[in-house]
């Protein structure tokens, strides 16, 4: 019995992009389970209902505010 898989690359990259989009849901609802991780983003909500944000064209225009 071998021990390697052949695997072929429209698929690996198909698996990799919805791993990544699993990994963005198991973060959101990590930060949903945490006490403070709520509170933030009940925060932000306010924040973006009273328009109180700054959109950055750049991550390094974001550092600067």
């Amino acid at each position: 019995m071998t021990e390697a898989v052949s695997v072929p690359r429209p698929l690996l990259k198909e698996l990799y992009e919805h791993f990544a989009g699993i990994e963005e849901i198991l973060a959101t609802l990590e930060e949903l389970m945490d006490k403070e991780g709520l509170e933030r983003v009940e925060e932000s909500l306010e924040d973006y209902e009273k328009k109180d944000y700054v959109i950055a064209k750049t991550p390094e225009t974001s550092e600067k505010s």
